[in-house]
């Protein structure tokens, strides 16, 4: 696959996670953050087995280093979208979707840790320019910022883990179908199991959150995910994350569109203070590139 078609794919899942958070809003009037982030991804699983099961399995080897490497990937993905899960049911859809582009801040900095390579100069720009967005997002008073907001927050940094572990697993477990699959049932297991110790699950519920279900399950687990895995082959973690984080730009419209989210002028001007300290984490990098060729 061509770099184009990967980071085309990267898009797609962007744009379909963007308008999730609707769903996601809008399930949590019926049911738990846990049932949900269960059942769907229990549907994911399910659309994706027929795929996984047909996959070439020479790449698979469950070596003890390959299974850490799988625990750590499921556990992290099974953290970030109940952390998630539980702070949409507290905020608006476009503090979520902005809050959770947070994650491509993280990307550069567990690489640092994981690989011992130190990112660029302009992530200690970037970062403390996210935490001057995420003052002005919360009305300019970090007390402004409610619960859900800091969960959302705290989901961010589960994500970026996240994409440097897919980064690193596609490399060394070649069968994305596969690794979908396996990340969605264990996360739909560990979720259940928790809804059933924790919360209330009921067929009213199920049924009213049904199309939702079917939208976060199909789309945005079964198809979005899985392109971030296949994509990630062939796209750089620090790359694969500044076209994912395009997610807040479909989140925020969507919000605004559909929802009726509102914003004031600050709270605007501080997801326009996140978006660009996404960028330069990015694009710094590209511009530097470029001028020690010319």
């Amino acid at each position: 696959m061509s770099r184009l078609k990967a980071d085309a794919l990267l898009l797609t899942a962007a744009i379909i996670w963007g308008f999730a958070f609707i769903a996601q809003k809008s399930a949590m009037e019926v049911m738990g953050p846990m049932t949900y982030a269960g059942l769907r991804f229990l549907i994911s699983a399910l659309v994706i087995l027929p795929f996984a099961l047909r996959e070439h399995k020479a790449g698979l080897e469950f070596t003890p280093g390959n299974i850490k490497l799988l625990t750590a990937l499921c556990l992290v993905f099974f953290a970030g979208v109940n952390v998630q899960q539980f702070g949409v049911a507290l905020t608006s859809v476009t503090n979520a979707g902005f809050l959770t582009g947070l994650y491509v801040i993280f990307v550069p900095l567990f690489t640092l840790l994981i690989f011992k390579k130190h990112p660029h100069k302009i992530v200690w720009i970037a970062a403390p320019l996210c935490v001057f967005g995420v003052w002005l997002l919360g009305d300019a008073s970090l007390t402004a910022l409610g619960k859900g907001d800091l969960l959302v927050l705290a989901c961010a940094v589960f994500f970026g883990m996240h994409v440097v572990l897919v980064g690193i697993a596609v490399q060394k477990i070649p069968c994305p179908l596969t690794l979908s699959a396996i990340q969605y049932a264990v996360c739909a297991a560990l979720s259940l199991g928790g809804a059933v110790l924790l919360e209330t699950i009921t067929w009213d519920g199920i049924i009213a959150a049904l199309p939702s279900l079917l939208y976060a399950g199909i789309l945005s687990g079964g198809i979005a995910y899985t392109f971030q895995i296949i994509a990630q082959q062939h796209t750089p973690a620090s790359d694969a994350a500044i076209i994912l984080s395009g997610e807040a730009l479909f989140a925020a419209l969507g919000g605004v569109l559909i929802m009726n989210d509102h914003l004031n002028p600050l709270a605007w001007g501080g997801c326009g203070v996140i978006f660009t300290a996404i960028l330069m984490v990015e694009l710094y990098p590209i511009w530097q590139k470029r001028r020690r060729m010319s």
